[in-house]
């Protein structure tokens, strides 16, 4: 008897739904514009969500945060390396503190760095380092535009802190 791989889908599909209380997909389907079968392969991983099926289910559970989750999981979000973690607020909070620290030191060195217009081969590693310090603090400022949109502040809405992805 042949195997069937599972694919799991996008957990915070499942969330949003649950944290609108929808407690099944029956439920779901009249916020919704698909079927509770649908719902069920999205939520399964079965069926490929596309940019406008998360407009649809964000719009219909009043979750935007759905749409920047979608654009760190898309393959755009994913080639680019851009995350959006749920944090805890103490956490973040404590994390974007670190980072703003940290910031001034990096941009002192790229400061170094640009001087003569050239990264030569003695700058290379530092500026490696530094584009890796600002992959974290921009992984950071995601974290935290996360939670003003779980918030509900619809000024850190992920289409005007520059996404980076189409069609939201």
């Amino acid at each position: 008897m042949p195997v069937t791989e599972r694919k799991d889908g996008p957990a915070y599909l499942r969330e949003a739904r649950l944290r609108a209380g929808c407690v099944n997909r029956g439920t779901a389907a009249t916020r919704v514009p698909f079927s509770p079968e649908t719902i069920g392969r999205h939520e399964r991983g079965e069926v490929q969500i596309n940019p406008e099926d998360v407009v649809q289910y964000a719009k219909g559970y009043e979750r935007s945060e759905m749409l920047y989750q979608y654009c760190a999981d898309c393959p755009v979000g994913r080639q680019t390396g851009r995350t959006a973690t749920d944090r805890p607020l103490p956490f973040a909070t404590l994390r974007v503190s670190r980072m703003i620290d940290e910031a001034q030191k990096v941009a002192d060195r790229l400061e170094q760095i640009a001087f003569d217009g050239v990264i030569d081969e003695s700058e290379k590693e530092d500026f490696g380092k530094a584009l890796v310090f600002l992959r974290q603090l921009e992984e950071t400022i995601s974290d935290m535009i996360l939670l003003g949109v779980s918030a509900g502040i619809e000024k850190a809405a992920p289409v005007g802190a520059g996404s980076g992805c189409k069609g939201n």
